[in-house]
């Protein structure tokens, strides 16, 4: 990641945003559109690999276990249906998918936003610490808008799901399970932009700490509304949504009593998150395509797969289940280093941003290496948790290799998507993204599976191809950074910013 090559251009670069910025004679001229401020060096120390090493490890470890606790939610309601019959276990299934297609993919992916204004704006910003607060408002409102299309999509869920042929009970269950889901949907969605608030902030422990709490009282309210209280089957959505509230209100309680994150609220203000919504969407669209196109291309192998037969479907499941919790390891690292490469472009340094991408990418590597060794050394038994079946389970045995091969480039693709929202390129991972799965990847899946009749080697086979090709992607883009180049652009923007705060007539 050259930039070395441009050195000698940074004095010329650095009075040149000096003087197309010196025109400006006042500051209330300044608009979304003017020219960037003159260039202001903030003194920061560089960090060796050694200490980003040590960051990297204390900060994503938190992120890594939020996103495991995060994940049981879906796993306590799936786990305490199953008890109830087949066609109750096969609509909380159906239900976990529909949401995370329209709802999940879609919020999630716009929040992604934030990994980049928030991570920039805390420490690029040298006296007006409350834009954070400005871009997370705009972000709950943009959000907000966003659920009420995706709360009439669940609301309707039995006539969609009918229309597409799924069978009358199912589609009945799903929809009973959607509607109750609704309740806790916004305050999941919330959850996930205040956490990325704190996380720009440094503060990485505090989503765990609630998780921690709410995880356990969710698997108790699950068992206590289902069985003790007689609701049945609409008692397992009905306490996910009542744990979502919890969760979002002990993250508000922490907020409040230890007065972590405070300094970047400043208040609600109504008149500046109605602004500039269309720097934020830049980032949010391709943020979601990133992520839609992902999880959407995993779902249509999931679905590929029930055309296979019972057995291929049941493996399936657990292969999809392993994969999700091999993967909550790299994203989890790709959220922390997307804070720390917008925390040092925001501050103007581009040498301890390249020097964190560096460290992530080894991080990457490494963590890929001991996943890929714990499922080739377990493939063998690791089905016997999931099925007794024994035809299950060597299908799925057969497939564990593959899902083990594909390790490294799943990790260096989530944490290059990482260092591409800390750098505001989410465009860039989205068109790549696009290509690998919808172009490439999923047509030879099909293709291997059905004609050739590969079977769920085919559909993973494919998967393998377009994560192989994000990270190569992803990875070539970003040996072409001009780093200190893209510190100063962040810095300036946040410093525009700032001073558009400050002093534009209200």
């Amino acid at each position: 990641m050259q930039y070395h090559h441009y050195d000698r251009q940074e004095d010329h670069d650095r009075s040149s945003f000096s003087s197309s910025s010196s025109s400006s004679s006042t500051v209330s001229n300044i608009t979304e559109h003017s020219q960037l401020l003159p260039y202001k060096t903030i003194h920061t120390q560089d960090t060796t690999y050694k200490q980003e090493i040590y960051w990297l490890f204390i900060n994503s470890l938190p992120i890594i276990i939020t996103y495991l606790l995060q994940t049981s939610f879906q796993v306590a309601s799936i786990f305490v249906l199953g008890h109830l019959g087949p066609i109750e276990l096969g609509a909380a299934a159906l239900g976990s998918m529909f949401a995370s297609v329209t709802a999940w993919s879609t919020a999630l992916g716009c929040a992604t936003a934030l990994d980049t204004t928030l991570s920039q704006a805390f420490s690029g910003s040298t006296t007006v610490k409350t834009l954070l607060g400005i871009h997370l408002q705009r972000a709950l409102v943009i959000l907000a808008l966003m659920f009420i299309p995706i709360s009439m999509i669940w609301w309707n869920a039995t006539w969609i799901l009918l229309k597409l042929n799924q069978e009358e009970d199912i589609a009945i269950y799903t929809g009973l399970f959607m509607r109750y889901l609704l309740i806790g949907a916004p305050a999941y969605i919330a959850f996930e932009a205040v956490k990325k608030y704190l996380q720009a902030q440094g503060i990485m422990y505090a989503s765990t700490y609630c998780l921690l709490i709410a995880s356990p009282i969710n698997v108790g309210l699950n068992y206590l509304f289902v069985n003790t209280f007689g609701l049945g089957f609409i008692g397992a959505p009905l306490a996910t949504s009542c744990s979502y509230w919890l969760m979002l209100l002990l993250l508000l309680c922490y907020i409040n009593i230890s007065g972590h994150g405070k300094e970047g609220w400043g208040g609600w203000n109504w008149k500046e998150c109605r602004k500039n919504w269309g720097s934020f969407l830049r980032l949010a669209i391709p943020g979601m395509l990133v992520v839609m196109s992902e999880w959407w291309a995993f779902e249509l192998a999931s679905l590929a797969s029930s055309y296979l037969g019972t057995n291929a479907l049941a493996s399936q499941s657990i292969v999809m289940s392993i994969s999700s919790c091999t993967y909550t390891i790299p994203y989890g690292l790709g959220v922390a280093v997307a804070n720390r490469v917008g925390n040092s472009l925001g501050e103007a340094n581009g040498q301890k941003a390249h020097h964190a991408s560096m460290t992530a990418l080894g991080f990457a590597i490494g963590l890929a290496c001991m996943n890929s060794s714990v499922l080739l050394f377990l493939r063998h038994s690791i089905g016997y948790w999931f099925s007794p079946d024994k035809d299950v389970v060597t299908l799925v045995a057969k497939v564990l290799p593959l899902l083990a091969f594909f390790q490294i480039a799943d990790s260096l693709a989530s944490v290059c998507g990482g260092i591409m929202r800390g750098l505001a390129k989410q465009q860039i991972a989205a068109n790549i993204n696009l290509v690998a799965y919808y172009c490439i990847a999923l047509p030879l899946g099909f293709y291997l599976t059905f004609p050739l009749h590969f079977g769920l080697m085919g559909l993973w086979g494919g998967l393998s191809i377009a994560l192989f090709l994000c990270a190569l992607g992803q990875s070539f883009c970003l040996y072409r950074v001009h780093w200190q180049l893209e510190a100063r652009k962040a810095h300036h923007r946040v410093r525009q910013e700032e001073q558009v705060f400050l002093y534009l007539p209200s």
